[in-house]
């Protein structure tokens, strides 16, 4: 709690199942197959999962799942959910530039994002080596004491694949301001998912292990904390507005 986390329990115990057979109807051979794909062909991959969880509504049925944990965290019933969950999917022993996201926080690649909370769900494959990584309290840290750089990304072009799994084309890196070297791993339980504020520094989930590593992420925000009229832009995933109501 001091780092704004929360581990909430899914009260069906068949979503997390059924999360899972959406993916695995796209990913349906060993893992082994896909670790040698290039990265282009993986990503064309990881849409088509993306898309089918889209499809089913998994932000919608994770929200429901977790509803009061939700309502007591932002304080509030009434809010709203990402039209796109993030489907991530880690190889082993791959450049982490080009399987994971490195440590960032909300405001580094969205307006008006401050007042945004993230939901983290491990599917497959997740352990304490591979799991998200966060710095404890960093939370707390104001954006103008945090130095970044920004540089194009060699792996994503905007608009691409890559660009509407959340990778970002121009990544920033952090400099200065924040302790990276405090990470520490974020241990969900299974059947489960992580609320914790977009101000939280995390990140850097490298896949250590033998096996793929399947997570989905996205993000709410209290309704009366979203401006409609700032945040005209549409998500380049799902070509609707960045937030909605929940389905």
């Amino acid at each position: 709690m001091n780092s704004s986390i929360v581990i909430a329990s899914h009260y069906d115990k068949n979503l997390l199942p059924n999360l899972i057979n959406i993916i695995e109807k796209t990913f349906d051979k060993k893992d082994s197959f896909y670790f040698d794909l290039p990265n282009e062909e993986y990503r064309m991959l990881m849409i088509e999962a993306q898309n089918n969880l889209n499809g089913h509504c998994a932000a919608s049925l994770i929200c429901k799942n977790i509803l009061p944990e939700l309502e007591n965290y932002l304080e509030t019933s009434k809010f709203l959910i990402q039209s796109n969950v993030y489907l991530r999917a880690s190889r082993p022993s791959k450049d982490p530039k080009s399987e994971s996201i490195g440590f960032h926080r909300e405001t580094f690649y969205g307006e008006n994002m401050e007042k945004a909370v993230n939901v983290w769900t491990p599917l497959k494959g997740v352990s304490k080596t591979n799991t998200l990584r966060y710095i404890p309290e960093s939370h707390l840290i104001p954006d103008s004491d945090i130095l970044t750089s920004k540089k194009e990304d060699s792996y994503t072009q905007r608009f691409s694949d890559g660009h509407k799994l959340g990778f970002q084309y121009a990544p920033k890196t952090i400099k200065s301001g924040v302790e990276l070297n405090d990470d520490k791993p974020m241990i969900v339980d299974n059947h489960s998912s992580a609320i914790f504020s977009g101000n939280l520094i995390h990140g850097g989930a490298i896949n250590h292990s033998d096996e793929i590593r399947f997570s989905i992420d996205f993000r709410i925000i209290r309704s009366k904390d979203y401006n409609k009229e700032k945040n005209t832009q549409l998500h380049v995933s799902s070509s609707k507005p960045y937030f909605q109501e929940m389905q």
